[in-house]
């Protein structure tokens, strides 16, 4: 289930390759064995209007929504061994972050989920 977005430069996106930071990231959460192969989705949004301060420095942040109830603990391994891989993949990037935000169950509504509750076939 869960939700990656990550947000760079077009420019960067276009010189390390579009791919390899969709990959990157995606094996990294991966490789923590939290969600069931497959479920994790990730999307890249590459800017062409930004600033980092005073400059129009390259920068990499990643948004990860999960459902809530993982530790923070584990919120905080997943951050950490995600930007780890991304530094060896973008080694001259300075600019890199990466946050974790819960989603309540409560509230997320995806496709089935709808028609299930409106009583209609998928």
């Amino acid at each position: 289930m869960p939700h990656c977005i990550i947000d760079c430069p077009a420019t960067l996106a276009q010189r390390i390759g579009e791919h390899t930071l969709l990959t990157t990231v995606h094996d990294a959460l991966d490789s923590f064995g939290l969600f069931k192969p497959g479920d994790i989705k990730v999307r890249l949004n590459g800017f062409t209007h930004y600033r980092c301060g005073t400059t129009q420095d390259d920068f990499v942040h990643v948004a990860l929504y999960l459902f809530a109830g993982r530790s923070a603990e584990q919120q905080r391994s997943l951050a950490s061994a995600t930007l780890g891989a991304l530094i060896e993949v973008l080694p001259q990037v300075e600019a890199l972050s990466m946050d974790v935000r819960e989603m309540p169950r409560e509230t997320f509504v995806n496709r089935s989920q709808y028609l299930e509750e409106a009583g209609r076939q998928a």
